[in-house]
């Protein structure tokens, strides 16, 4: 929810990709909270996909019931606080149902969001799904991945060149539903109206390096839709070895249009799962 003259454009895809049978990915958003999120799923018998799922609709509804337009538009610390605690919440869900339903054992999903807010964004993130940032035309990812391959390259161990090709740079050290408790990264900025932000599973980071993904939005910034279906499209022809997912999001001066969506834009989510 921004109140400073800036309304959010949103589009998102989530694909199943070349290489899997099901999608386990899971993205939504509220356009009135001000809410994007991305979830990416595992474990067997498609579990997975019920862990994303999970996973975005709790945050969701905790959401919805704590955060008032007060809180929204002046207590940045309690915006964090509420982030932080839905996601909390999301956690004890997914790992509850992993305790009681067989088929569901094991199941755990990373999660990205952001929270709008005033002239700020709260994000959040566990696992290795990323939100980049796109700013006086650099990219930058604002979120730290949580994977072995991570710890590696802050240790030492690992150069970032040898991170990208690493066989071990999908093992992850966080997520959701995996243990009682989960461990969750929230920051808050300030936001610019030039700012443009994308949401993303690995399976877009892994195949797609950070220089093509600067030039899509670049190129078409001006109609994120095909931005994003240029994304999906681009990690698909270089091979589509995992669930596409990918939201972009940007600023705008208010219009009339009461979904604050200027001219031509998109929030629609499209789900291009090849089994659906």
């Amino acid at each position: 929810m921004l109140t400073n003259g800036l309304k959010l454009a949103i589009h998102g895809i989530s694909d199943v990709g070349l290489s899997r049978e099901h999608n386990e990915d899971c993205i939504r958003w509220d356009i009135d909270m001000g809410l994007v999120m991305l979830a990416d799923g595992m474990g067997g018998h498609n579990a997975g996909e019920v862990a994303s799922d999970m996973a975005v609709t709790a945050i969701h509804d905790a959401l919805l019931d704590v955060l008032t337009p007060e809180i929204l538009e002046t207590k940045v610390i309690k915006c964090e606080d509420a982030v932080r605690e839905s996601v909390v919440y999301a956690n004890e869900e997914i790992f509850e149902q992993s305790q009681e339903q067989v088929e569901c054992a094991g199941m755990g999903t990373t999660l990205v969001l952001t929270l709008f807010h005033e002239n700020h964004v709260t994000w959040a993130n566990v696992g290795d799904s990323r939100i980049y940032r796109v700013r006086n035309a650099e990219l930058s990812q604002i979120t730290q991945d949580h994977s072995l391959v991570q710890e590696m390259v802050d240790n030492g161990y690992l150069s970032e060149e040898e991170a990208l090709i690493s066989t071990s740079r999908n093992l992850i050290t966080r997520a959701l539903g995996i243990a009682p408790e989960v461990e969750v990264d929230v920051t808050t900025e300030e936001i610019d109206e030039d700012d443009v932000f994308l949401l993303c599973s690995d399976g877009l980071s892994d195949l797609v390096n950070d220089d093509d993904i600067l030039s899509i939005i670049l190129e078409h910034r001006s109609n994120i839709s095909e931005a994003t279906q240029k994304l999906v499209d681009l990690a698909n022809e270089r091979g589509g070895t995992d669930n596409v997912s990918v939201i972009l999001i940007t600023l705008h001066e208010a219009f009339s249009d009461e979904k604050g969506l200027p001219p031509g834009a998109s929030q629609e989510i499209e789900n291009n799962d090849a089994d659906q």
